[in-house]
């Protein structure tokens, strides 16, 4: 059987499944800690649990689920301090691909990185699952761009921890600070300006680190990004 015809396979039920909680996942549909039951979850979707079974399973991979001693399985609830951990190694390893991509990678490929860059911008226009989709997709091809594998394997890694806190900031994808904070990415690696590019992405993480730490409820003077850090307040609405 040749690849074109293993593409023309429709979904599997599984797989549709998973793509339709991990939705829903990513639209904060379930507040953290919501315990979900497979048997509610097969009645929702109108299939058998074995499908449902999968699908969870695929999800508490990545970091979305996760399961607790007598409670089943749970919306992943992350800490504040398990939060700026993964943003500071995030904003190391980010800033080490951005700076990368813009010292490998070529023309065309540059050139299909600010494509997609207009991709994540339109889906401002969808909801906010699709934008964090977009998000994550435009993250994903700065790191292959680096063309460092054992980096790109590090970053696969620490996205079970990231993807679940890119829900609590989701309604900050297709704001317009972070369009611009895409942009400086992009705008230096189509330079191959790789001390721009680390910079520009060691700014857009620590951004978000400051966002999560202030809707934690915790302190932000610790997150990544020291005295280069944007200045947060201004642009989530925080007072000053």
């Amino acid at each position: 059987m040749n690849d074109a015809t293993r593409l023309a396979r429709p979904p599997t039920v599984a797989a549709t499944v998973y793509r339709l909680l991990r939705h829903r996942l990513l639209l904060g549909s379930w507040p953290p800690g919501t315990r979900l039951r497979e048997a509610e979850l097969a009645d929702t979707f109108g299939v058998s649990r074995t499908p449902v079974r999968e699908a969870v399973r695929r999800l508490l991979q990545e970091g979305l689920l996760e399961t607790r001693p007598t409670q089943g399985v749970r919306v992943r609830q992350p800490g504040l301090r398990d939060a700026l951990d993964a943003y500071a190694v995030r904003e190391t390893l980010e800033g080490m691909a951005a700076r990368l991509a813009a010292e490998r990678s070529d023309g065309e490929q540059r050139r299909e990185l600010l494509a997609l860059l207009d991709q994540v911008e339109r889906s401002a226009g969808s909801d906010q699952a699709t934008q964090v989709e977009a998000d994550l997709t435009f993250h994903r091809r700065v790191a292959e761009l680096s063309a460092n594998p054992s980096l790109v394997r590090a970053l696969e890694t620490l996205a079970g921890n990231v993807t679940p806190l890119k829900v609590h900031t989701r309604d900050q994808n297709a704001a317009e600070a972070t369009s611009r904070q895409h942009r400086a990415v992009a705008d230096a690696i189509l330079r191959g300006d790789g001390d721009g590019a680390e910079a520009a992405m060691r700014t857009h993480v620590a951004y978000f680190a400051r966002l999560l730490a202030a809707r934690f409820g915790g302190e932000t003077s610790p997150a990544p990004g020291g005295a280069n850090a944007p200045d947060w307040r201004r642009d989530v609405g925080a007072p000053a």
